[in-house]
């Protein structure tokens, strides 16, 4: 995947307004102005502060929606953000945009647009027109009323966020732009409201993780406090097959495996604690390993609700000799839940970091140039209640390594591996010599 940078120059580009659609209640096409930060690896409070103007127009169909209708909401960009100085391909840069809902009924909804840009752009070209949408239930009737927010270009290496024209901290406190619509919902056929009056969770992904252990809390749904548990969907203890790759050797690794999360059915906002487990961690090659060089490491793709990556770390093995079975671990990671909704948990990745060598372990035919993500998935649901501050505070975990949330981003060139059937390891940022193999 390429690297890119959309930071190099948001440019501001206006056009004419975009026809609306019959049965589409929308506000008229408006010129806006949405300040802008580029964030690496989605973490930090970002950098190269830059300006996207454009012609927007939000709407939702259909126009005057009865309580209980699925209600589709577009928001259309005439031109575009204008691409940084490197080329991309179609689809590299998928759009996410929150938009809250006010007046007879609150909370927000998450529209997307997941194959942007529609075809290969060249560095410094405009990306072209924007269409993402998403869905809410109507539940209360009265004149609803529809802001964005807020808009992420979220490539995988790096993140641009958007809101109201100025400078700030666009991901973590996002302020509502000028782009609004309202539309009056009308009673259900009972002639009377659903009980609740939140908007339903997005059907499509929502804004990335956060990389922060505070709570980087997007507004949301308002619901009762009595809100009902969801019981959470864990993986394992069960046996998983993988392929794991130590230099130019493939061999399969069998291993019980457990992933889980904590708390399970927390309010928004929440610190959760990832852990995931496996009782062996395959053969050792030919050379011994001295204590404190081998660590294990996976990566844990989020899903649904929520989208993003989570770095799980272990502790560093003992000595472990040629020829030996390498022990199990407990691995261990937090992430922000910013977002209400049903969150899946896939261990994409497992990797074991040598100073010399790595091995690692995915579903891929060869896991290092075709990785693949495990079987070993999870789910829980994050309640559309506020955490309460003992699920903000969470449990803390050492900071090592990179940590935090990190997006995927594939192997360069060649990982060199332990021969054997041994445990896959990405090549850390350092020296690294090549050992000789018998």
């Amino acid at each position: 995947m390429r690297r890119i940078a959309l930071a190099a120059a948001i440019l501001a580009v206006a056009g004419t307004g975009l026809a609306v659609v019959t049965g589409t209640a929308a506000a008229a096409p408006v010129d806006a102005s949405l300040g802008c930060r580029l964030y690496f690896s989605d973490a930090g409070t970002g950098t190269s502060p830059t300006t996207w103007a454009d012609t927007f127009t939000l709407s939702q169909s259909p126009a005057s929606p009865a309580a209980g209708q699925t209600v589709t909401v577009t928001l259309a960009a005439v031109a575009g953000v204008t691409n940084g100085p490197v080329p991309l391909n179609a689809g590299d840069v998928p759009v996410r945009v929150t938009v809250a809902l006010g007046g007879a009924q609150t909370g927000t909804v998450t529209l997307d647009q997941a194959a942007y840009p529609a075809a290969a752009k060249a560095a410094g070209v405009p990306l072209g027109p924007i269409s993402a949408t998403g869905t809410y239930t109507a539940t209360a009737a009265g004149t609803v009323t529809l802001v964005v927010r807020q808009v992420a270009f979220a490539n995988s290496t790096a993140t641009t966020y958007c809101s109201a024209s100025g400078d700030r901290d666009h991901k973590a406190a996002p302020v509502d732009t000028p782009v609004t619509a309202s539309a009056v919902v009308t009673p259900g056929p009972s002639g009377s409201a659903s009980p609740s009056a939140s908007a339903s969770a997005s059907a499509s992904p929502s804004a990335s993780a956060s990389a922060s252990t505070s709570a980087s809390v997007s507004p949301s749904a308002s619901a009762s406090s009595t809100e009902a548990a969801t019981p959470a969907e864990t993986f394992g203890p069960a046996s998983v097959t993988m392929k794991c790759k130590t230099l130019s050797t493939i061999r399969d690794w069998t291993a019980t495996h457990t992933l889980t999360m904590s708390p399970a059915n927390p309010g928004y906002g929440a610190n959760v604690t990832v852990t995931y487990t496996f009782d062996n961690g395959g053969k050792n090659g030919p050379a011994p390993i001295a204590a404190g060089d081998l660590k294990p490491t996976a990566t844990v793709k989020l899903s649904g609700a929520q989208s993003g990556t989570v770095k799980l770390t272990g502790p560093a093995y003992g000595a472990i000799a040629a020829q030996a079975t390498v022990p199990g671990a407990t691995l261990t990671g937090q992430f922000v839940a910013s977002t209400p909704g049903v969150v899946t948990l896939t261990v994409a990745d497992i990797l074991f970091d040598h100073p010399q060598v790595d091995t690692e372990c995915n579903k891929g035919s060869d896991p290092v140039t075709s990785p693949a993500d495990t079987t070993i998935v999870a789910r829980f649901t994050v309640k559309s209640t506020p955490a309460t501050p003992s699920e903000v505070t969470g449990e803390a975990l050492p900071k090592t390594g990179d940590g935090g949330i990190l997006p995927v981003i594939l192997l360069w060139g060649t990982a060199l591996l332990l021969t054997g059937v041994g445990a896959l390891v990405v090549l850390p940022r350092r020296a690294r010599r090549r050992i000789a193999l018998e």
